[in-house]
């Protein structure tokens, strides 16, 4: 089984990322059926209210993940109470589908476990039918749905 490390983002790793997470939070959201200027639009305003103080927001967590020296992906976490919300979980392109997403996962989890927290959610757009057949796989079920229908 591939294995993880987390390692925290440094405020300057954090500017970068934040560029390119917006970015591609965008492109979900244009992908499920947004048009791509309003995906932009509302991704920059998530990001903004989500993290109005940047890398100093409290309670957000960011980390790189490293197999060995290897960076393979990255988490965001935002712990409220005795839960944890996974904003954002990406693996590296070049090395998807080699179990990096769920050893990711799996470092959250004890990530929380460590910090005495008892639950952890996220939110998976339908279209990614690769990262939601995966949260199943390790146990997360479904507790909300949202629908849309073009017009």
């Amino acid at each position: 089984m591939t294995d993880v490390r987390l390692e925290s983002m440094t405020e300057d790793q954090y500017k970068p990322w934040r560029a390119e997470s917006e970015a591609h939070y965008a492109q979900s959201v244009a992908a499920s059926g947004q048009p791509a200027e309003d995906a932009a639009r509302n991704a920059a305003d998530t990001y903004a209210r989500l993290l109005p103080d940047d890398f100093a927001t409290p309670d957000h967590h960011f980390w790189y993940a490293y197999d060995g020296d290897r960076r393979v992906g990255f988490l965001w976490i935002k712990v409220t109470h005795d839960t944890a919300f996974v904003y954002n979980v990406a693996v590296e392109p070049d090395v998807r589908r080699q179990g990096y997403g769920r050893a990711i996962m799996l470092a959250a989890e004890r990530w929380c476990h460590d910090n005495a927290l008892t639950r952890i959610g996220l939110h998976v757009f339908a279209h990614n039918t690769g990262a939601r057949a995966l949260y199943e796989q390790l146990g997360f079920t479904e507790t909300g749905r949202n629908m849309a229908k073009d017009l």
